[in-house]
């Protein structure tokens, strides 16, 4: 008969140990085939720990969404059906929308830093009235915006429409807009051809960082929206002020400041 083999308890280096290779078994699956095989030769043993590195750091929604570049390439991939659900139970609960998300094109996911998706719907991306009002629930009235009418009067135009696909910085606080220690306006973004997010997109990165948080975002720092510019051409920020409330605000084009950021965002190419 063949025994059982002994069970002896591990000594806490040995956890540690066994620890830290679950890591790094568990960053080595979000390689690429062609990066494994590249590893796997004697000479290149080296960069294993950059790769894992960079394979540790990518968010949850990037994880789920690299094995469909390998089957779409660079131009667009499919939303993993664990992220449709997901953002189709987020529009449900939150604002009320039923969406099917399924087979829905979104850009491939940016892999140099930890990243989040978001899925804005078109029945939202060009009213931020309709998301302030939601948000004065959410946030139990704790919010303020600049416009005495209705935010769609005061911000009618948005340069991404419709229903998409943004990768943003999975971050607090925006951390766009100061380059070689220089404070960068609207203006210079836009002459650097950045894509930011709109005012509704900024809306509801903010709804789901605070439900996956139960924080809010922009404590420190004002997001500014140029892709939103208000009438009078001025353009929406939103932050959070000293009274905890979230601020809808106006500010010039032209205006650079230590606190005034913004978020860059990876969408699709005919956005």
């Amino acid at each position: 008969m063949t025994k059982a083999p002994l069970i002896t308890h591990a000594s806490e280096s040995e956890l540690r140990r066994a620890t830290l290779a679950s890591r790094f078994v568990t960053s080595a699956q979000f390689l690429s085939n062609e990066q494994v095989a590249f590893l796997l030769q004697n000479e290149n043993h080296e960069r294993i720990p950059e790769l894992l590195l960079m394979a540790a750091n990518l968010g949850h929604d990037q994880r789920l969404a690299i094995p469909e570049m390998a089957k779409a390439g660079s131009s667009g991939i499919v939303i993993p059906s664990v992220l449709a659900q997901e953002w189709e139970s987020f529009w449900k609960a939150e604002y009320s929308i039923k969406t099917d998300l399924s087979g829905l094109v979104i850009p491939p996911p940016p892999i140099g830093y930890k990243a989040l998706l978001l899925v804005m719907h078109e029945k939202a991306a060009q009213s931020p009235e309709m998301l302030f009002r939601s948000d004065e629930k959410a946030y139990d009235g704790k919010v303020w915006k600049f416009a005495n009418n209705s935010l769609d009067e005061a911000v009618p135009t948005h340069k991404l429409t419709g229903t998409f696909g943004a990768w943003v910085a999975d971050v607090q606080e925006a951390p766009d807009g100061c380059l070689a220690g220089i404070n960068l306006s609207t203006k210079a973004v836009d002459e650097l051809g950045w894509v930011t997010e709109t005012l509704p997109l900024r809306q509801v990165h903010g709804r789901k960082f605070f439900r996956i948080h139960s924080q809010h975002l922009d404590t420190k720092v004002i997001t500014v929206c140029p892709g939103s510019p208000t009438v009078g051409d001025d353009v929406p920020g939103v932050h959070l002020d000293d009274d905890g409330d979230v601020y809808v605000n106006r500010w010039r084009a032209g205006r650079a400041d230590d606190y005034i950021r913004f978020r860059r965002a990876v969408v699709t190419s005919k956005l």
